[in-house]
């Protein structure tokens, strides 16, 4: 009976990362406010509340006329349930699946604040 509990028990707590969300809400603001934003190549308005696949870096680019453009990578690596999913693929193999899908990553911010520096007057 214990085996028994203990290999459900193995199955519950793994393979976490099948079940989480693909996507992670990032914040990005910026400061002119009026700055010109690209996420991935898709202009937005700052602030910006975006949805972002965990398992693929974001990247963020900041204008406007007058300032130096500033460049952000937002980089991803792997999550707690991504991890989870590692012991439990050691114990049983069926939570190595969740290894595989985006829920086994983290993006490593949430929130960016972006200041443009002003170019020197001519």
């Amino acid at each position: 009976m214990k085996l028994f509990l203990s290999s459900l028990l193995a199955i519950l707590v793994t393979g976490c990362s099948i079940f989480r969300s693909p996507k992670q809400t990032v914040t990005i603001t910026a400061t002119p406010p009026d700055s010109v934003i690209f996420v991935n190549g898709q202009t937005v308005q700052s602030p910006a509340i975006l949805s972002m696949r965990r398992d693929e870096d974001v990247r963020i680019k900041c204008i406007k006329d007058g300032y130096y453009p500033s460049v952000h990578v937002i980089g991803h690596s792997l999550s707690t349930t991504g991890i989870l999913d590692i012991i439990g693929l050691v114990l049983i193999i069926l939570p190595g699946a969740g290894l595989f899908t985006a829920g086994a990553w983290s993006l490593d911010e949430t929130s960016v604040d972006i200041t443009l520096v002003p170019m020197p007057n001519n």
